[in-house]
C-alpha cells in the first residue's frame, strides 16, 4: 500500500493489517510462488504460507515501517514505491504463479502501467488477484448526490491517499486494457461506510455468495470488489 509512515494512523494500520479472506479465497491452492504488491506487514502472506508451508511469498511495500514488520512473515521483502518504473527491477527474471494487488492500485498514479510490467513476471497459467473500493457504493452516492460533497477521509472509499476511483466496470476495464480476463468477482458488502457489526455480517452471509449476480446488491451495496483474472496471452 502506497503510504508514508506518517499517514499510518491507528485506523489505517488496523485496516491494512487485517486478514483479507476475500483475497485468500481467490488465491488457488496449487500456487507455489506468490508476489504480494502492497503487502503491508505481511499478514496476507503469512496466512498463505500457513495454508501451504512450501509457498514462497515475496512482498513489495512502500512504508519502511510496514516492510520491516513483514520481514518476519515473508520470504523476501522489497521496500520501494510502486509508482517508480524500476520498482520491480529487483525481481527481473523471476516468475510467479499468483500476483496480488490488494488495496494498492487506487493509490497509484498509473495503475495500468504497473499491470503491464507484471506480464513477464507471470508463469504460464498464473493468476492475478486485485481488490478495489467501489465508488458506486451507496455511502458514496449519499455523500456526493445528497450532501453534495466529495469527502477526504482517513480510510475507506474516500481515503485521502487515493489517486484513482473505480466501479466494477472500471476494474474490469483496467484489467482488460492490460490484457487480463476477469473470471471471478467477490463482493464485500456493507450497509454504510463502517465495517463490522451484526448487520453487515448478516448482509454478507445472506447475499455475499449471490451478490455478483444481483445488480443492485453488486453495484450499490458492495463496498469493495476482489477480482480474479488470468492473462490472455493469445
Amino acid at each position: 500500500m502506497q503510504k508514508t509512515p506518517a499517514s499510518l494512523s491507528s485506523e489505517r494500520l488496523a485496516a491494512y493489517t487485517n486478514v483479507r479472506w476475500d483475497i485468500v479465497e481467490l488465491v488457488p491452492a496449487e500456487v507455489g510462488r506468490v508476489l504480494d504488491l502492497g503487502c503491508s506487514d505481511g499478514t496476507l502472506g503469512r496466512v498463505l504460507k500457513e495454508q501451504r508451508p512450501d509457498r514462497h511469498v515475496v512482498g513489495v511495500e512502500y512504508s519502511a515501517d510496514l516492510a520491516q514488520r513483514a520481514v518476519a512473515n515473508l520470504d523476501q521483502i522489497i521496500q520501494t514505491d510502486l509508482n517508480r518504473p524500476d520498482a520491480l527491477d529487483e525481481l527481473a527474471g523471476q516468475q510467479f504463479d499468483c500476483v496480488v494487488c490488494a488495496d494498492v492500485l487506487e493509490h497509484l498514479q498509473h495503475p495500468w502501467d504497473l499491470l503491464a510490467r507484471l506480464r513477464p513476471m507471470l508463469a504460464p497459467g498464473a493468476r492475478l488477484v486485485i481488490s478495489l473500493p467501489n465508488i458506486r457504493h451507496v455511502s458514496a452516492l449519499g455523500s456526493i448526490y445528497l450532501r453534495g460533497t466529495f469527502p477526504r477521509e482517513s480510510r475507506g472509499i474516500f481515503d485521502d491517499t487515493h489517486l484513482r476511483w473505480f466501479t466494477l466496470r472500471d476494474g474490469r476495464q483496467l484489467l482488460g486494457d492490460a490484457g487480463f480476463a476477469t473470471d471471478k468477482v467477490v463482493c464485500s458488502l456493507r450497509w454504510g461506510s463502517k465495517g463490522g457489526g451484526r448487520a453487515n455480517r448478516l448482509l454478507n452471509r445472506l447475499l455475499g455468495p449471490v451478490a455478483p449476480r444481483i445488480a443492485p446488491v453488486r453495484e450499490f451495496l458492495t463496498y469493495q470488489f476482489a477480482l480474479g483474472a488470468t492473462f490472455e496471452s493469445a
